[in-house]
């Protein structure tokens, strides 16, 4: 293990931030990790403005990020081989979910979010999200961490936004949430539709999961497989929302392709005879979402 310790925060610093500034150095030096992960966690998520000053200033220290990154990858490395065993404790799964909070407020500075895509840091994390069967809650809870984790990363209407997707696209991103709609539990099914829409919502991700017919419609079935569960696992408003926009993005291929043509044949009649009424009237938008398919053919 390297003996390489980042550098001194400025002493301005500390002078305005003297809680957090300790805070963050401590991640770097104390012996007790742990304690230290979880004090600053309960500190991000006081008022943003205050966190948020703080890790503008780490972002800003490269030396620092590449240290979180390593240490990130050590609490990860060790929570992975008790993956493996099934006996990840609800304590262990902390440990990562604590780290993944620290990145998730970095990830709100745009030079921050494409510099933990461009580190891989959202690598280390794909093999949680391999679909297993009793899931434990210590898994659940880390799972659903890291896709808010990655919903943080794929703002890709923002500054970077383009570049990052690029960089999605050349990881397990597409193929993780794919298994999660069609094999996770609800909670789990709900947060990888969301990072799917984001990226059907990007012509490089539509074109992406175009380029092979049979991933396209492979998408399409999973998609339709998870409205017919909606008939006995009631969803929410919202989850409905980011399904309807999965088949409108996928909607917008290039129509002249036979294979393409058969979204609109494949689309679930439960979106359009009203099955979903109940919760469609909830948000406005969705009528109106549902309506573009009509309108279109």
């Amino acid at each position: 293990m390297s003996n390489y310790l980042p550098p001194r925060l400025p002493v301005f610093f500390f002078q305005h931030h003297s809680r957090a500034a300790y805070l963050i150095m401590d991640l770097h030096y104390s012996s007790n990790r742990e304690e230290v992960l979880i004090q600053l966690d309960n500190f991000i998520k006081q008022p943003r403005s205050e966190s948020m000053r703080i890790l503008d200033i780490t972002c800003g220290n490269p030396s620092i990020q590449s240290t979180e990154v390593n240490q990130f990858a050590s609490e990860v490395a060790a929570a992975y081989q008790k993956f493996l065993d099934s006996t990840l404790t609800l304590k262990e799964s902390a440990r990562v979910r604590n780290a993944l909070t620290v990145f998730q407020c970095m990830a709100s500075h745009p030079d921050a979010r494409k510099w933990l895509v461009k580190e891989k840091v959202q690598d280390y994390l794909y093999p949680f999200l391999q679909i297993t069967p009793n899931v434990m809650l210590p898994l659940q809870l880390l799972r659903l961490s890291i896709f808010n984790f990655i919903d943080a990363l794929t703002k890709f209407d923002e500054l970077h936004g383009h570049e990052i997707l690029l960089l999605f696209l050349d990881t397990q991103i597409f193929s993780s949430c794919v298994n999660c709609i069609r094999d996770g539990d609800k909670p789990i099914k709900k947060a990888a539709t969301l990072i799917l829409m984001k990226i059907l919502m990007q012509e490089e991700g539509l074109r992406y999961c175009c380029s092979r017919p049979d991933d396209f419609l492979s998408v399409i079935r999973i998609l339709c497989q998870l409205v017919r569960s909606f008939s006995y696992q009631i969803p929410c408003s919202q989850h409905l929302k980011y399904v309807v926009q999965c088949f409108l993005s996928l909607s917008r291929v290039a129509w002249e392709d036979r294979v393409y043509e058969t979204v609109r044949d494949m689309l679930p009649l439960q979106l359009i005879e009203n099955t979903f009424h109940n919760i469609i009237h909830k948000d406005p938008e969705i009528p109106e979402m549902l309506h573009q398919f009509s309108v279109e053919s």
